[in-house]
């Protein structure tokens, strides 16, 4: 059986535009650059439950931890507590909530969605996104449903799909009918 290219459902990856976009925050990790930097790296969903273009497309965000951090800012392990602060009030986490360290509170933004303004800007001659602006989203109420990848191994390609192979193995009662091909003689391990 053969196949023929289709590029319906194909995305082109150049630079999502300028402007407002409602996202759902998928992931948040502490990363340290090679030259030392700490930042939580978060990855943003634009979601396929509002009306937008872009729908399923991620967003990276980086808050860097300060190189001089003031009183407030120690509070948050070195971020920008006002970015920090930022962040929580455009995911409506509840204001009060006490959190023992900034991981706590990162777990606790995972599947929150906000509402981000993406500018362009340029960093060692290559154009990139850049979050300008993080707030309250216009649709608290999501059904985003994320787009599920299927796991791959080395032998993914030569594999077939595990569905052909259930309708095979449905009358099988018992091993009882099938002989044993092999002795332990025969395998040289």
């Amino acid at each position: 059986m053969g196949f023929s290219t289709d590029y319906t459902d194909v995305n082109d990856f150049d630079l999502i535009p300028t402007g407002e976009y409602e996202v759902i925050i998928k992931k948040i990790e502490e990363r340290t650059t090679q030259n030392g930097a700490t930042g939580l790296n978060l990855t943003l969903i634009i979601r396929n439950d509002t009306e937008q273009k872009y729908q399923n497309r991620c967003i990276f965000h980086t808050l860097w931890k300060r190189k001089e951090p003031t009183q407030a800012d120690m509070q948050v392990q070195g971020y920008s507590f006002k970015q920090i602060m930022q962040l929580a009030k455009a995911a409506k986490l509840p204001s009060g909530k006490s959190y023992e360290t900034v991981n706590d509170l990162c777990a606790d933004l995972i599947d929150h969605v906000m509402r981000v303004t993406i500018g362009h800007d340029e960093y060692n001659g290559q154009k990139r996104e850049i979050v300008k602006f993080m707030n309250e989203s216009r649709f608290p109420e999501c059904k985003h449903v994320y787009k599920e990848k299927p796991a791959v191994t080395a032998d993914t390609v030569a594999q077939r799909p595990q569905e052909q192979f259930a309708d095979a193995t449905a009358n099988i009662s018992s091993l009882d009918d099938f002989i044993e091909v092999l002795s332990d003689d025969d395998v040289p391990f």
